[in-house]
């Protein structure tokens, strides 16, 4: 299968983006947050749904909103071009298959060219990144086993995690000697429920007493609550009369002080009114005068100066002649720059003014002159790379030379050879001639058989159980195998001849020695083959490389055209090309000098005109700089008199008026003031303020008298009797508060005597615990037997499990084994040839010199190539039935030069039959795939092919 298009609707950032898969291997490329990721789980997600909105995935629906969802292209070998489709809907999404013969196909069809696969399974094998390399440092030695054998036999893991999801339900519910599993802690309650089911059975003859003594309580009671509310409402009554005392003394006293006042009337806001008249009278006076001084103190108007027409219309013209000396300023100051930095530019060319106007800087020569430059530079940059390229070739040669010395001192001997070519057909033999011993023995035990045909059938259960259809097999498979032998084992004996009895004395025990010299050989041939192979390329590319290495036209060429145009210099093509702008900026530069200074003299007749306008309009000699300020000075003293002057005769009018007005409005303000006195009463002033000081009293009296008089009728208290003081009413409160205080305290001590009696009369008539507790028992052994049951089955899964992982081991990781060995002794350059299973169940390196190391014992690389020998390994077993492009997330960016560049070979090779897809945010690594499609992420919509 091989993904040929990705067409993105909306997922994450990408919206509306069509990516085309044209390589067995692309480079997805793309800095952090350019959207790698995102494309990586869009391919995973369209092929197997979308997560659910309460796993832990994310979903990478467009925060913008727009369809969510998209299309991958496939070409797959047996169901030929398929366009898969997923969009948003109901659960995962709604799938739709597209073929080539029109039909179309959903969720069902999906799972045929996915081969029943999950994204689990997916992911364990076909999908990758360095976040499962890096993890494997943390692992323990028992956990990085379990990792790499998981890695190298399908169905290990989910087999791996369903026994450790039972081993861990097992220690939950019992453990020897815990406390906290569910069985250790119901085995405790059932103990302590058996003692207290003894305590239930020993109350009785205490509820006629209770119920006997509850009743004369309950008269007591009744007799203390008639007393409380009677000394109660005594208290409410004193308590009235004491809060009105002190109200009827105030009453009676301020109707004595309201009697003693004489005043019956006074003008509304009279007080006020009077102060305003007296401000306003002593204002208008004020004014009056002042205004009077005012006009006694104006000086006589002054006589008028002469007109000055001619110096208004020279100030008009001020921003014009302000404009013109600017402009002129500027204009002196633009050619002195301009003459600096024509001698700056002629400096910096080297030559004299004349020779540099003649210089031809057409924008032709410039142009030619530019390709020429860009061609030689890029002939010499090509000319640096071929010497670098060769001197690593080169490199290469002289290594690859050792290594063909090294192979050439280990090779092994002729007999060697010649005993590992015969060795095949001796197995052949030695094979034989055991199952013929064998099947002439005395009969088997037939124990075996029936045990593995037990297990097997207790894996065919745990794997319907877990809903996995790959255990259920293998288990299916062992019954099989089990019959099988407990049928041969009834067979017959069979002969054997003396010539399979002389292959067994020859070659028994010598298997592995045999085997092991075979491998030997072929690794030797393999790398002497591919050192070979080494040595001729490197020549090859080393003779291109040495051919027409200083033909150099383009650097002739240019040199050549320089001369031409006049530049003798050697200097590189940078700095020609500066000189030759520098000569037009020459040229540039002496063209505007002459048209400023064309400008300056036509300037210095329009001055002078100037000049000559205003000493006739002020009758002085003027010089430039100070013209306008002798015009403004002039011009100012004249407007000054005739500003005085008019002043002058509008303030002496003003002020006349004002004199006359003051005078009729303080005419008003007395009769006022006249009327106000008439209507108070009062014959002057003094005497008017008295009755308003009156009349002030006696309202504050009144408003005091109204609200004493409603606290009065608030209260409601009666009359105060004859000799009834505030001290009298006190006492006699202070001793019905203490008798009301015993009263309550004597009915609270009978209330909670009443309490704790009725309490225990309910618990004698409502008890029914022991009958409770005899049900919660029950239900507890209930539940033991229960968990037991549960301990028990899970504890037979778990050894039918682990026998499967045996048979898993013996018969299915042999044959991905040996394949990974072989890419691992590759990856590592050949210091380690092999990886084998020990018996206690641990991966172990064997290093070219036999010694043998634990993976958890690697180097942190060493681990990650050993993860990646088996999962490729596994991927090309699986080829023909599971044909799956492997998918990588930037798995190799802390491998060193020499390990990366081997695992980019071993890719390359298994590239013919497999699809790899890489997402990196490395540029290095795009170029570590010259022949590969590299995909721009960030420039979303095309692609770069390098």
């Amino acid at each position: 299968m091989k993904i040929e298009k990705l067409m993105i609707y909306g997922f994450g950032k990408h919206e509306n983006l069509a990516l085309d898969v044209n390589e067995e291997l692309a480079v997805f490329y793309g800095n952090n947050e350019a959207g790698k990721t995102t494309i990586q789980q869009f391919i995973i997600q369209i092929l197997f749904g979308f997560p659910s909105r309460n796993q832990a995935e994310s979903r990478y629906e467009p925060k913008a909103g727009g369809k969510y969802g998209g299309q991958l292209y496939l070409n797959d070998s047996q169901y030929g071009k398929v366009i898969v489709e997923r969009v948003k809907g109901k659960a995962a999404g709604d799938v739709t298959v597209y073929f080539e013969d029109g039909s179309r196909g959903a969720e069902t069809e999906l799972k045929k060219i996915l081969r029943d696969y999950d994204r689990a399974s997916f992911d364990a094998i076909f999908s990758f990144s360095i976040h499962e390399l890096q993890g494997l440092d943390k692992m323990t030695e028992e956990q990085l086993s379990r990792t790499l054998l998981a890695s190298g036999t399908t169905g290990v893991d989910s087999i791996t995690k369903m026994e450790s999801e039972l081993e861990k339900d097992m220690g939950e519910l019992f453990k020897k000697g815990g406390r906290n599993p569910r069985m250790n802690l119901l085995i405790e309650q059932l103990r302590n429920d058996e003692r207290e089911l003894k305590e239930h059975r020993g109350q009785a003859d205490l509820y006629g007493p209770f119920v006997e003594r509850m009743d004369g309580l309950d008269s007591s009671l009744k007799g203390l609550m008639e007393r409380e509310n009677s000394i109660s409402e005594l208290l409410s009554i004193i308590t009235k009369r004491q809060q009105a005392a002190p109200i009827a003394e105030r009453k009676r006293q301020l109707e004595e002080q309201l009697a003693s006042l004489s005043i019956d009337f006074f003008p509304a806001d009279g007080s006020r009114r009077m102060d305003r008249l007296s401000e306003r009278i002593s204002d208008a006076s004020a004014k009056m005068k002042q205004a009077e001084k005012e006009l006694a103190a104006l000086p006589e108007i002054e006589t008028a100066g002469t007109s000055g027409d001619a110096l208004a219309e020279m100030l008009e013209k001020e921003s014009q002649w302000l404009r013109f000396l600017s402009q002129y300023r500027n204009m002196e100051e633009e050619a002195e720059k301009l003459k600096y930095e024509l001698g700056g530019q002629l400096g910096l060319a080297g030559m004299a003014l004349n020779e540099a106007l003649t210089f031809d800087t057409s924008l032709i020569n410039e142009e030619k002159l530019r390709n020429l430059a860009v061609e030689a530079d890029r002939e010499e940059e090509n000319s640096r790379f071929r010497e670098r390229d060769l001197q690593e070739e080169k490199q290469k040669l002289i290594e690859a030379e050792k290594e063909m010395s090294y192979l050439e001192s280990i090779a092994p001997t002729p007999e060697q050879v010649e005993t590992a070519a015969k060795w095949p057909e001796n197995a052949l033999k030695l094979a034989e001639a055991k199952a013929m011993k064998r099947l002439g023995a005395e009969p088997a035990n037939q124990l075996f058989p029936l045990i593995l045909a037990a297990i097997g059938a207790a894996g065919v259960l745990a794997g319907f159980l877990s809903d996995n259809i790959l255990v259920a097999i293998i288990a299916f498979a062992a019954v099989a195998a089990g019959v099988m032998l407990f049928m041969k084992t009834r067979q017959k004996p069979v002969s054997m001849d003396e010539d399979l009895e002389e292959v067994i004395k020859r070659f028994s025990g010598k298997e592995a020695e045999m085997e092991s010299l075979q491998h030997r050989i072929a690794e030797h041939d393999r790398k002497v083959e591919e050192t070979l192979r080494i040595i001729s390329k490197a020549d090859q590319k080393i003779e291109e490389l040495t051919t027409n290495r200083d033909v150099q036209p383009a650097k002739k060429e240019f040199t050549a055209f320089i001369e031409n145009i006049g530049i003798t210099s050697s200097a590189s093509s940078s700095i020609v090309i500066e000189l030759f702008q520098t000569v037009r900026k020459v040229q540039e530069l002496h063209s505007k000098l002459q048209r400023i200074e064309e400008f300056l003299k036509n300037a210095e007749i329009e001055k002078a005109d100037w000049i000559r306008a205003a000493a006739a309009a002020t009758g002085k000699n003027v010089q430039a700089g100070e013209m306008y300020t002798v015009l403004r000075a002039e011009s100012k003293k004249f407007n000054e008199v005739n500003d005085r002057n008019q002043r002058h005769s509008e303030k002496r009018e003003a002020l006349k008026e004002d004199v006359e007005r003051q005078a009729g409005y303080l005419q008003e303000l007395e009769k006022e003031k006249d009327e106000l006195l008439k209507e108070s009463g009062a014959a002057n002033m003094e005497q008017f303020y008295q009755f308003h000081l009156e009349w002030l009293h006696k309202k504050e009296l009144e408003q005091e008298f109204g609200l004493v008089s409603s606290q009065w009728r608030a209260i409601g208290a009666a009359e105060p009797e004859e000799g009834e003081t505030g001290n009298s009413l006190k006492e006699h409160m202070n001793e019905l508060e203490r008798e009301l205080s015993e009263i309550r305290k004597e009915r609270n001590q009978i209330l909670n005597e009443r309490a704790e009696l009725q309490q225990k009369v309910n618990h004698l008539l409502t008890n029914q615990d022991y009958e409770l507790k005899l049900q919660k028992y029950e239900e507890k052994k209930a539940e033991f037997n229960k968990l037991a049951f549960r301990w028990s089955v899970d504890k037979a899964i778990i050894e039918a499990i682990r026998s499967t992982m045996a048979e898993l081991k013996e018969k299915s990781l042999p044959a991905v084994l040996s394949k990974a060995c072989e890419y691992f002794g590759r990856l590592t350059g050949n210091s380690y040839i092999a990886m084998e299973i020990h018996p206690d169940g641990h991966f172990e390196a064997v290093r070219k010199d036999n010694i043998r190391f634990r993976i958890s014992e690697l180097s942190q690389a060493t681990k990650e190539q050993a993860y990646l020998a088996l999962r490729l390994s596994l991927a090309v077993s699986m080829q023909k039935s599971h044909p799956f492009p492997i998918i990588m997330d930037d798995p190799f960016v802390h491998f060193d030069r020499l390990r990366l560049q081997q695992v980019i070979n071993l890719i390359k090779e298994l590239q013919t039959d497999h699809q790899f897809i890489y997402f990196t945010c490395h540029e290095d690594m795009c170029q570590a795939w010259p022949e590969a499609q590299v995909i721009d992420v960030a420039n979303t919509g095309r692609s770069v092919y390098l």
